[in-house]
């Protein structure tokens, strides 16, 4: 990065690509090119949206935090506007997900006791609360396949959730057909493969009724600490659109957490809700418990 910057001094993805792996502090010199070229004003915006988020990392390393947050703010509503998101869409989306929910549980396919080579495990919740961490954990056991985040779920689920295949046993059950069939690419021979795609904790109701063999585990951190972790990264993924607006977030938040309390209802300890923050500060204990709930030894 620092030599695609010697090439050409203003290439914005370079810096803000060198933003995601360093720490800064006051005297690195890219900060005063990246503050010269910013405030040049003539930018193109997606330009511009590249360099408000590596500023916002810079003076948020170096903690001028109003300054970080300016910058953070700039960023977030060009990379909003680009991707034209309202929050309407995702509500729309999660009363569509309460509504199939019955129809999908009226639809529950018999699902054989034919012997399952690859049995899923889904590490799902809010984007950037601790999904990542806990794959890595279980992931070292020798009898799992660590796959990371899988569009499976998404790809077959979705049309289902939004009516655009009709529920019925025989589509769910090519629900369930689909996803395996892709998992078991993914296992490197062992029984039980990670799906740490976070959005998951929407297709709860879809998976436990045509998965029921697969483990569910749902990482809750702290609302203030995952809301502004996602404020503070230009995601690639179009799909967390509403990780633009500190107000998209809180109401997304909500609807989140309004979906697990009904996921809670239907299915109780089915699922097993993981504290990041407890993870972390008592990490084998909690992983011993993990491994239990997910039956390895």
């Amino acid at each position: 990065y620092k030599k695609a910057i010697e090439i050409n001094p203003n290439f914005a993805e370079a810096y803000g690509n060198i933003s995601k792996i360093k720490k800064f502090e006051h005297a690195d010199i890219q900060i005063d090119q990246m503050e010269k070229i910013y405030s040049t004003g003539n930018l193109k915006e997606k330009t511009a949206c590249v360099l408000a988020f590596a500023l916002g990392k810079v003076y948020g390393d170096i903690g001028d935090n109003e300054k970080a947050f300016t910058f953070l703010k700039e960023g977030n509503a060009l990379r909003k506007k680009f991707l034209n998101y309202n929050i309407s869409e995702d509500q729309i989306l999660f009363s569509q997900i309460k509504t199939s929910y019955e129809l999908i549980s009226g639809s529950q396919p018999k699902i054989a006791n034919e012997e399952v080579m690859t049995t899923p495990i889904f590490i799902l919740g809010m984007p950037r609360s601790g999904t990542t961490l806990v794959e890595q954990i279980i992931s070292c056991h020798s009898k799992v396949s660590g796959a990371g985040e899988l569009e499976f779920s998404s790809q077959y689920g979705l049309p289902l959730i939004r009516g655009h295949i009709k529920i019925s046993k025989e589509s769910l059950k090519s629900f369930r057909s689909q996803y395996l069939d892709n998992l078991k690419k993914l296992s490197n021979g062992k029984p039980f493969v990670t799906d740490k795609m976070p959005s998951n904790f929407r297709y709860i109701g879809l998976i436990r009724n045509t998965l029921p063999e697969a483990k569910i585990i749902h990482v809750r951190r702290a609302p203030a600490a995952v809301c502004w972790s996602n404020f503070k990264l230009n995601f690639v993924s179009r799909g967390l659109a509403f990780t633009y607006d500190l107000k998209d977030l809180v109401e997304y938040y909500g609807l989140y957490k309004n979906l697990m309390n009904f996921w809670k209802e239907q299915y109780g300890d089915y699922i097993y809700h993981l504290d990041y923050e407890k993870l972390t500060e008592n990490q084998e204990e909690e992983t011993r418990k993990l491994i239990e709930y997910i039956d390895l030894p």
